[in-house]
């Protein structure tokens, strides 16, 4: 199901409309991943690497879904059905990510790199279909998620490292920091660019109105002979 959003209300609130999908974006990471040791200590270590990016991918589906609803045309039932597969979507991308992660001793930081490309592709295929009415070509959502995401954790990455060898602060904690740190990433540069790819009109409708007016423009009346 595709849904279809009214430009002008962006136009009017762009500034809104990115700041609410920059903040879901972060708060979705974090509200996921914040019951990260409880259910590692009630769980285990590895029903819990299961769970959290679950968890994590639901909520920031589900945020950055009420993020859009205000701009959504007529009265569709997005939340249950696309939105569910748009939650599903990131999840299987954390869950993916996080597996692969774990090989990063084989292949080192370039591998980590692929692993978070990967990670925006998957989210930028599933959202398409859904925002595809707004986006005609996949394209340029698959290069602004890929550029978001791996921006996102490759800082998020370095932030890490760098609180370590600072400061003695929980790993729990750290972790927040850093799952904050990638989804505020992530969300400004994806939001930046929904908003900018939803202001562009139409190129279809561009193009026919071009050339009707040129059709019309170029219509002369026959000259009457007397």
């Amino acid at each position: 199901m595709a849904i279809d959003l009214d430009e002008a209300k962006v136009e009017k609130s762009e500034f809104r409309l990115w700041t609410t999908w920059m903040l879901a974006t972060t708060g979705g990471m974090i509200l996921g991943f914040l019951p990260a040791k409880l259910l590692a200590d009630a769980l285990g270590l590895g029903i819990a690497l299961i769970v959290v990016p679950l968890l994590a991918g639901a909520l920031i589906g589900f945020l950055q879904w009420l993020a859009l609803r205000g701009y959504v045309v007529g009265s569709v039932d997005w939340i249950f059905t696309a939105g569910a597969g748009w939650a599903i979507g990131y999840a299987v991308g954390l869950l993916l990510i996080q597996g692969l992660a774990r090989l990063q001793l084989a292949g080192g930081f370039w591998l980590l790199l692929i692993c978070y490309a990967l990670f925006g592709l998957i989210v930028a295929l599933v959202q398409w279909p859904v925002l595809r009415r707004e986006i005609p070509h996949v394209g340029p959502w698959i290069v602004a998620n890929v550029i978001g995401w791996t921006l996102g954790f490759s800082i998020a990455s370095a932030v890490e490292l760098a609180i370590y060898s600072r400061s003695p602060l929980e790993p729990w904690i750290v972790s927040l920091i850093v799952q904050g740190v990638s989804g505020l990433i992530a969300g400004a540069v994806t939001g930046l660019a929904l908003v900018w790819i939803v202001r562009k009109p139409d190129l279809s409708l561009v193009t026919s109105g071009d050339e009707l007016q040129g059709t019309t423009g170029s219509y002369q009346a026959p000259e009457r002979h007397q």
